[in-house]
Formats: structure tokens, C-alpha cells, sequence
């Protein structure tokens, strides 16, 4: 643990950049630091003038940055009234997300990302939990879909370390576009019993269609970010 080193580092009245993630964007508040408590391990930040606290109601990991290769990780310990009041539990290296080369989004529930994988001569319907220009993420129910994941774990024993899994993908967005075209498997990760998977834009997607998908993650960024504001 180093969290003796975050006392000796940190200056209270000096303004530090607090991380987080809503909605899989990375959303970045710049607060005074009002105090801190060794004992406790606590760190209390002034967010009054904040329109950003609808993002630090989370269970999530939150980072204080110290310099580009340092960050404070954090849980939140309250978030009520006139202070964010964070738990420091180590100094950590920039978390994925913040280190990510293009922004992902959440869809709007409402107006959903439909993804169809096709593989071994059969179809997976889903909807996106996460979308960037560069990929496509989708949680499964393991037990729902397992001849995907099957045929996911066949396909991994398989491969040779200089080999890659190639996926026919069709996207549909919520203003109508369709997206089409052969990705890579990115990332499989099991999640009890879920499993989200991963699939990048790489093998063959025209300009054209990677466009469609650039133009509703800025599109779908906008608004979680105004939607941050009016709850703020």
C-alpha cells in the first residue's frame, strides 16, 4: 500500500483533477482539496460549484490524478452536500479507461445498439453495452447463448499466438444506419454468469461505415454529458 506516500504528496487548498467514468465516458471534475485524513484514510474535495455529481454517485473506482503516470484510486466515501469525500485505497497506474485511444459510450436504453454476430453457420442477436470507433461491446447470459459461447471457447483453444478470431458483424444504430462488416475478437471476459465480449472494427470495415459509428458516439457523448448537467 502507498497510502502514506498520498499524504506527503497531496496539498489541501490546491485544486486536483478527480476521474470517474458515466455512462463508460470519462468524466473529469477540477476540485479544491478542503482536507484530509490520514487516520481514516479519507480525502475531502469542495464540489459545490460542481455540475458534475450525478457521475460520482457510483460504486465504481474513482482516481485522483497525481502527474501522467500516477493516480490515486479511490472509492467514493459521500457525495452529499457541500464536499465529495473520497477512501483512498492505493496509488495505481492510469486505470483503462483513462488510457483508452477513442471515447466508449452507453446507449440510451431507449433507443438501443442492435448487434447480430454471425459465426458457425448461425447468428447471435444482442444489444451493444458499450460502443466506440474502434469496437462493440455486448454482455451475454452464458446459459442463453451458449452455443456462441462454445463456439467461442472452440475457437480459442484453437489459436496460435500469432492468430486472431474473425467475426461477421452487423450493427444497427438508432437513427437507422446499419453498420456492416468482419471484425476481430477484442476481449472475452467472464463475468459470473455473464460474459461480456468484445469485438473491434479492424478486419474489413469501409471508412464509410466506421464514419456512421464515429458520428453517433459523438452524437451519444453530448448528451450524457448534457444530461449530466440538468441532474447536476
Amino acid at each position: 500500500m502507498n497510502r502514506e506516500k498520498v499524504y506527503d504528496i497531496l496539498k489541501t487548498g490546491e485544486h486536483y483533477s478527480i476521474i470517474t467514468k458515466y455512462k463508460e465516458v470519462p468524466v473529469k471534475a477540477h476540485l479544491k482539496l478542503s482536507w484530509t485524513d490520514r487516520e481514516g484514510n479519507l480525502l475531502g474535495f469542495d464540489w459545490r460549484r460542481s455540475h458534475l455529481k450525478p457521475a460520482f454517485s457510483t460504486l465504481d473506482s474513482v482516481y485522483v490524478k497525481l502527474n501522467p503516470q500516477e493516480y490515486i484510486r479511490t472509492q467514493v466515501f459521500s457525495n452529499l452536500g457541500k464536499e465529495l469525500v473520497l477512501s483512498v485505497d492505493d496509488i495505481v497506474s492510469p486505470p483503462e479507461f483513462i488510457k483508452r485511444r477513442t471515447v466508449r459510450v452507453e446507449p440510451d436504453e431507449n433507443r438501443p445498439v442492435k448487434v447480430r454476430i454471425y459465426f458457425n453457420h448461425n447468428s447471435l442477436d444482442a444489444l451493444a453495452s458499450d460502443v466506440s470507433e474502434t469496437g462493440v461491446g455486448i454482455s451475454l447470459d452464458i446459459n442463453s447463448n451458449r452455443d456462441f459461447v462454445e463456439f467461442i471457447k472452440a475457437k480459442l483453444e484453437e489459436l496460435r499466438e500469432d492468430e486472431f478470431i474473425e467475426l461477421s458483424i452487423h450493427v444497427e444504430l438508432p437513427c437507422g444506419d446499419v453498420v456492416e462488416g468482419t471484425g476481430r475478437l477484442k476481449n472475452v471476459i467472464g463475468l459470473g454468469k455473464d460474459v461480456y465480449v468484445r469485438v473491434g472494427f479492424e478486419i474489413n470495415f469501409p471508412k464509410k461505415e466506421i464514419n456512421k459509428i464515429k458520428n453517433y458516439v459523438m452524437d451519444r457523448q453530448k448528451e450524457i454529458v448534457q444530461s449530466l448537467r440538468l441532474l447536476g
